[in-house]
């Protein structure tokens, strides 16, 4: 097993994020909203279906942001390296697009954000690092998964942080990894 350098798709969606970002970071306001709040999931976006997929690259704030491209950093160039763009790309979009669809749902707010998309991810290596348990290196990278994957999931209980999106993400990353390798079972990795 092996994690090398930077996947492309990982840090083009990077760069997405951050020049998304880029308008409320500077103060510029559209029609009197920010470039984020255009972008939000909520409860209305069911009639504006690509808040869905907006709402993966708008952040809160620069934390917000931070954090989110650190775990895509590190989630994403590990994913992509093993399985490529197209499986990579499929995980952290059908992530993050069930986790808004199921965040506007239940939840009764907006919220912006690659936190589901990232959730799908950490479900998916988890997943994936498992069905490779025979490697020691994998075997010790899922532990540590697992982990994070804990401490993210209690951090999703506090007040403002989109628990839906976290969840939802988290259960579409599973099922698609659970599905890629039903059906990839022989190019997976040892």
């Amino acid at each position: 097993m092996r994690v090398s350098k930077p996947a492309p798709l990982t840090l083009a969606l990077i760069v997405i994020c951050v020049v998304c970002y880029i308008p409320d970071l500077l103060g510029l306001r559209f029609f009197g909203m920010q470039l984020g709040d255009w972008m939000a999931v909520g409860p209305d976006s069911f009639s504006r279906p690509w808040e869905f997929v907006t709402a993966i690259f708008a952040h809160g704030s620069i934390e917000h942001l931070a954090m989110n491209m650190i775990s895509l950093f590190w989630l994403g160039t590990m994913i992509e390296d093993i399985q490529g763009k197209v499986k990579f790309a499929i995980i952290f979009f059908a992530s993050g697009i069930f986790g808004n669809v199921l965040f506007a749902l239940i939840a009764n707010g907006y919220a912006v954000g690659a936190s589901g998309s990232i959730f799908g991810l950490l479900g998916a290596g988890a997943y994936l690092l498992y069905q490779m348990r025979d490697n020691p290196a994998a075997r010790g990278m899922f532990q540590g998964m697992i982990a994070m994957l804990a401490l993210n999931i209690f951090n999703s209980f506090l007040p403002g942080i989109a628990l839906e999106a976290h969840l939802g993400g988290l259960v579409a990353g599973v099922a698609c990894e659970a599905a890629i390798v039903a059906i990839d079972r022989k190019k997976l990795p040892r």
